[in-house]
């Protein structure tokens, strides 16, 4: 089986779900295996609904098919890179209301300037603290709710 097609599936605790409203779908767009399945797992364990790529044209294809609520996006990727895969995004009418929070492994404020000037909601710097990932994309899809 291909895993960067693997959807995770809320763990439940007790036999409920963690969240009671309805789940958010989640697609993590990230060539870097580890760092992949490792966002997979916390944002499994916060209750949303995860769906993986590998990279950007699998990205683009699982956006268009999976329909997600928001997506994680690495900014280094081979062919294509994130900030290409972002600008594609924005500038498609089916896509470009979806939230799109970029990952990167640079802490420079030009990365995240430029993520922001194309459209990004956020950035989160690798590595990340704990509990940052879950506290970013909660707080993108509240204020796409709210909205």
């Amino acid at each position: 089986m291909d895993r960067s097609q693997t959807v995770l599936s809320p763990r439940r605790f007790g036999g409920n779900l963690v969240e009671h409203r309805p789940m958010s779908r989640i697609l993590i767009v990230e060539d870097d295996e580890d760092v992949r399945l490792a966002m997979a797992v916390i944002l499994e364990d916060a209750g949303y609904e995860v769906f993986v790529a590998a990279d950007a044209a699998e990205g683009l294809d699982s956006v268009l098919v999976r329909h997600p609520d928001l997506v994680l996006l690495d900014i280094v990727m081979p062919k294509v890179d994130g900030f290409e895969v972002l600008t594609t995004l924005k500038a498609d009418a089916r896509t470009r209301d979806i939230p799109v929070v970029m990952i990167t492994a640079k802490s420079s404020s030009e990365d995240s300037w430029k993520a922001r000037t194309l459209g990004a909601s956020d950035c989160i710097i690798k590595p990340w603290r704990d509990g940052e990932v879950e506290r970013r994309v909660g707080r993108v899809l509240g204020a796409v709710s709210a909205v």
